[in-house]
């Protein structure tokens, strides 16, 4: 049993933060993209999925025959299970009544809806073609389609962003019909349009989160991973893969897939990927086998960032590792309960520095 990522390269226009695989939405490049991802799915024939998840790019640019002409070809291969969470990926502008009924039609179970902030002159400095007006006109389309599970995907420490713009942007969508809410901050690559682009600083970067997750869990959502909150029920059941390290097969242009021991990608270029598939060429760009150290430090990098924590026995017993725990405890990054370590509040705001010395003291004696 896998979880199944899907990676749908097409934008209408890149935004000035990103730098992910994508491309011009073209429809005879989507038709020919498509039959290529069905075509790869075949590699994993035998294989069921309980989660899958269409992420871009803007995988709701797809026209709605081409989805299902997608979904049916993948499910030939990969069975999706009964109850199965198919989630996609929207943006404002390219969401409809019409289009949303497809999509439920067509078993799609989640939808999670890009807003970023509700302040259209913030959302007009990063390169989104929406206005907020826009989003609540698609979050009333994918309701009136039948959708119960619905995310809002928020940024913060946006160029030129305050704390009180930060929360006001929560409290409007924490208002509304949703059951999960994500809030990243922006992170500027080199490649990315903005990238130099001056952003908050460190605290108040920090001030902007902290009001976001105040406004949520009054709002009766509760915070199951650094960047997540969902009221009860609403988790994303396939992200939640990625971080308890399960395995996931990733299909498409520049996906992942973490799955028999390996972790490996897909060429990011479209044109090399479609080719490769089509002359039956391998159309991964790097394959890495697992080692149990890898396979360690993953579970410490990814597990640290839930709530839940990390069972204590997936940690060794070494003295190094009992100071280091004891020391983060006593520090207030950490507590250990119930056979299980979790990070606090004030362990989660700095996770990459605990991940860094809990790997260290993996290293052992």
């Amino acid at each position: 049993m896998v979880g199944l990522y899907i990676h749908i390269p097409f934008c209408r226009r890149k935004c000035g933060y990103c730098t992910f695989a994508s491309a011009a939405g073209r429809e005879e490049a989507m038709a020919a993209y498509v039959g290529a991802v069905v075509r790869e799915a075949e590699a994993y024939r035998g294989e069921t999925a309980d989660t899958v998840f269409l992420g871009g790019g803007t995988p709701s640019l797809l026209p709605p025959a081409l989805l299902g002409r997608l979904l049916e070809g993948v499910n030939k291969s990969i069975a999706f299970t009964p109850g199965a969470e198919v989630s996609l990926e929207a943006n404002p502008e390219s969401t409809d009544a019409a289009a949303a009924r497809a999509w439920r039609a067509l078993g799609v179970t989640r939808v999670s809806l890009g807003l970023q902030a509700v302040q259209d002159e913030l959302l007009r400095a990063i390169g989104r073609v929406h206005t907020c007006a826009d989003f609540l006109a698609a979050l009333r389309a994918v309701e009136a389609a039948g959708f119960a599970h619905i995310n809002a995907d928020l940024m913060y420490a946006l160029p030129g962003q305050t704390v009180r713009q930060a929360e006001e942007s929560a409290r409007a969508v924490c208002a509304l019909g949703i059951d999960h809410l994500s809030a990243y901050a922006l992170t500027l690559e080199e490649g990315a349009p903005l990238f130099g682009c001056p952003q908050p600083d460190e605290e108040t970067d920090r001030a902007m989160f902290h009001a976001i997750e105040a406004v949520a869990e009054k709002a009766g959502f509760a915070r199951y991973e650094i960047s997540n909150f969902a009221r009860p029920g609403g988790q994303c059941r396939h992200n939640l893969k990625y971080w308890r390290v399960e395995d996931y097969v990733g299909l498409g242009a520049a996906a992942h897939s973490c799955c028999g021991g390996e972790r490996y990608g897909n060429l990011s270029d479209l044109d090399e990927y479609i080719g490769a598939i089509r002359t039956g060429a391998c159309a991964r760009a790097f394959t890495q086998r697992r080692t149990p150290a890898d396979c360690a430090e993953e579970a410490v990098m990814l597990k640290t960032r839930l709530c839940e924590g990390m069972q204590r026995g997936e940690l060794p017993a070494t003295p190094r590792m009992e100071a280091c725990l004891a020391r983060l405890e006593e520090g207030g990054m950490l507590v250990q309960s119930g056979g299980r370590v979790a990070l606090t509040g004030a362990g989660m705001d700095v996770q990459n520095s605990v991940v860094v010395e809990l790997a260290l003291a993996l290293e052992g004696d």
